[in-house]
C-alpha cells in the first residue's frame, strides 16, 4: 500500500466517522445535515481515490476516476450550504445556492461522460491520472474555486462584524480547515490537464479539513486554538503509528513499534489533558476579568451623578449661596467637597480603566500645541503647588514645537496626572517641566523633588490599582489608577511612558515620548 492509497483510506474512513458523529448529536439541525452531506462527499471522494490508485487497467480506471470526481463535484456545493447555515444567511443568499446546486446537478448528470472526464493518461507515477474534459474547467471555475470563494468570503466579512469571541473563533476554524482542504484537494488539478508541475502533496492535508470542520460545528474547544493543534499534533502520529506494526518486517519490531504506540498513546493522553486544562484556567480568568469590567463601568456610571450633585451643592454651600457658616460648619463643608473631587476623580479613573481594558476607547484625533497644553495644566495645579509651597517651572522649548496630531483630551488627562502626582508626593522643593523635540519626537520631562521611587517598584506603579511604598506612606487615599490610565492613552498613540528614580526621598523623572508622524508634521 502507497502513500497516497494510505492517505486516502484515512481520509475517507475519518470523513465517514466524524460525519456521522456530527449528524448524530442533531440530526434536525441544517448544520448538521449539511456537514453530513459534505462528509459523505469527501467520503465518496477519498474511497474512490483509493480504489482508483490500486486498479490495473485503464477502463476500470476511468470507471473509478470518474466516482471519485462525482464526490468531488459534490463537495463545494454541500460546504458553501454549511457555511450559510453556521451564518444563518441561507435564505439571504438562496439565488446562490440555487445557482450552485443547478451547476452541480448538470455535472453530476455528465460526470460519466468524456465531456466532464474523458480519458485517463500516464502523468509523473500514476499509471491513469484523469484528463479534463471541457465541462470540468467549468466547474473548476464556477464549481470548486467559485463557490468555495464566495464561502469563504462570506466568512470573512461575517468576522469582521461578530462581536462574540466565540463565534469568531469558530469563523477561525472554518477558513483555517478550508485553507487545508481545499488548497490540498487543488494540488490535484494540475495533473489533470497534463501539467506535471508537482505531484498531489496536499493530499495529506484534507483529513485535517474535515477534523477541524467537525471540531468547529460542535464549537468544541473554540476558545483556544493550543488545544486543536495539541490534538490535530497527537492524533497525526498516533494514525501513523498505528499503521507502522503492520509493515514491521520481523514479529519482535512489530512488537516494539506497538509497545512505542502505546507510551505515545498515554503521553498524547496526557498532554492534551494538560492543555486542556490549562485553557479552562485561562477562560475563567478572562471571564471573571470581563465580569470586574462590567461591574466597573455599572457601579461607576451610577455613582457619577449621586457625586456630582453632593460637589454641586457643597460649592454652593462653600461660597454663601445657602448663607453664612461658622468656621467648624465651614470645615464640614470643605471636607465633604475635597472629599467629592476626590470620588468623582476616582470615578472617572474606574471608568477609563473599564473602556481600556473593553476596547471601548476611541481617539478623537485633532491637531494641537502641546506646549499650550502644558501651560493649560500647569495653571490647573497652580493653587495646589502654591498652597504646598512648591516651585512649579516650566523650561519652554527654544524653538516652536510642530504641532501635535491626537486626541487632545487623553494627552491633557495623562500630563496632568503626572504634574498631579508630582504634586501630591512632593513635600518640599518643586517641579520642573521640560519640553523639546528630537529624532522625531515630542519629549515631554516632568521631573520632581518628591518622595522618589524604589527600584524594585518601577515596573509595578504603572499597573492598575498599584502604588510605590513611599507615595502609600505619604499620602494613603491614591488608587493606584493614575499612572495606568495613563501609560494606556500615551500608549495608544504610539509613545512611551518611561521613569526614573535614584531611589527614595530622591526624586523622580517621568518621561513622555510623542512620536511625530506625516499627519503631526501639517499644520
Amino acid at each position: 500500500m502507497d502513500f497516497y492509497t494510505l492517505i486516502s483510506l484515512i481520509n475517507g474512513i475519518v470523513a465517514i466517522f466524524f460525519g456521522l458523529f456530527v449528524f448524530s448529536k442533531n440530526p434536525k439541525k441544517a448544520t448538521n445535515i449539511t456537514f453530513f452531506l459534505m462528509s459523505i462527499g469527501v467520503a465518496i471522494w477519498s474511497l474512490s481515490y483509493a480504489v482508483w490508485l490500486s486498479i490495473g487497467n485503464s477502463l476500470d480506471a476511468l470507471f473509478w476516476s470518474r466516482i471519485l470526481n462525482l464526490g468531488a463535484t459534490l463537495i463545494p456545493i454541500f460546504y458553501l450550504h454549511w457555511i450559510l447555515t453556521i451564518l444563518n444567511t441561507v435564505k439571504e443568499k438562496i439565488i446562490v445556492l440555487f445557482f450552485g446546486y443547478s451547476l452541480t446537478a448538470i455535472c453530476v448528470f455528465y460526470s460519466f461522460s468524456p465531456l466532464y472526464i474523458k480519458s485517463v493518461d500516464q502523468v509523473l507515477s500514476f499509471s491513469f491520472w484523469p484528463q479534463a474534459g471541457f465541462l470540468y474547467i467549468l466547474f473548476l471555475i464556477f464549481g470548486y474555486f467559485g463557490l468555495v470563494l464566495y464561502g469563504l468570503n462570506q466568512l470573512f466579512k461575517a468576522r469582521k462584524n461578530i462581536d462574540d469571541k466565540e463565534k469568531k473563533h469558530q469563523i477561525n476554524y472554518i477558513i483555517l480547515g478550508s485553507i487545508f482542504g481545499f488548497g490540498g484537494g487543488a494540488t490535484n488539478f494540475p495533473l489533470m490537464f497534463g501539467l506535471e508541475i508537482f505531484p498531489p502533496i496536499g493530499q495529506a492535508f484534507v483529513v485535517l479539513y474535515i477534523v477541524v470542520f467537525a471540531l468547529a460545528t460542535l464549537k468544541y474547544h473554540l476558545f483556544e486554538i493550543r488545544i486543536f493543534l495539541t490534538e490535530i499534533l497527537v492524533g497525526t502520529i498516533a494514525v501513523c503509528l498505528l499503521f507502522l506494526p503492520f509493515s514491521m518486517p520481523t514479529g519482535e519490531l512489530k512488537i516494539l513499534t506497538t509497545f512505542i504506540l502505546i507510551l505515545f498513546l498515554i503521553f498524547g493522553y496526557y498532554l492534551i489533558k494538560a492543555t486542556r486544562e490549562e485553557t479552562v484556567r485561562k477562560e475563567e480568568l478572562e471571564k471573571i476579568s470581563k465580569l470586574k469590567s462590567e461591574f466597573i463601568s455599572i457601579v461607576s456610571h451610577q455613582l457619577r451623578t449621586p457625586l456630582a450633585a453632593i460637589r454641586g451643592h457643597a460649592s454652593m454651600i462653600k461660597h454663601g449661596d445657602y448663607g453664612e457658616l461658622n468656621k467648624d460648619a465651614m470645615g464640614a463643608v470643605n471636607y465633604i467637597y475635597d472629599s467629592s473631587v476626590r470620588m468623582i476623580e476616582l470615578v472617572n479613573s474606574l471608568l477609563n480603566i473599564s473602556r481600556i481594558e473593553r476596547g471601548e476607547v476611541e481617539l478623537k484625533y485633532s491637531y494641537f500645541s502641546v506646549e499650550d497644553l502644558i501651560k493649560e495644566c500647569i495653571e490647573d495645579v497652580k493653587i495646589s503647588a502654591k498652597e504646598k509651597k512648591l516651585y512649579l517651572k516650566f523650561i519652554k522649548p527654544k524653538s516652536a514645537l510642530l504641532q501635535f496630531h491626537g486626541d487632545r483630551d487623553k494627552i491633557k488627562n495623562a500630563i496632568n496626572n503626572l504634574i498631579n502626582n508630582a504634586i501630591l508626593y512632593t513635600i518640599k522643593g518643586g517641579i520642573v517641566i521640560k519640553i523639546i523635540e528630537e529624532n522625531k519626537m515630542i519629549k515631554i520631562e516632568i521631573k520632581d523633588t518628591g518622595v522618589g521611587i524604589e527600584k524594585e517598584e518601577i515596573n509595578k506603579i504603572f499597573k492598575s490599582f498599584s502604588r510605590g511604598k513611599s507615595g502609600t506612606e505619604l499620602f494613603t487615599q491614591g488608587t493606584g489608577l493614575g499612572l495606568y490610565v495613563a501609560k494606556n492613552f500615551i500608549e495608544m498613540h504610539k509613545g512611551v511612558l518611561s521613569v526614573f528614580s535614584e531611589g527614595k526621598d530622591r526624586g523622580s523623572v517621568f518621561i513622555i515620548k510623542l512620536p511625530l508622524n506625516n499627519n503631526n508634521l501639517k499644520i
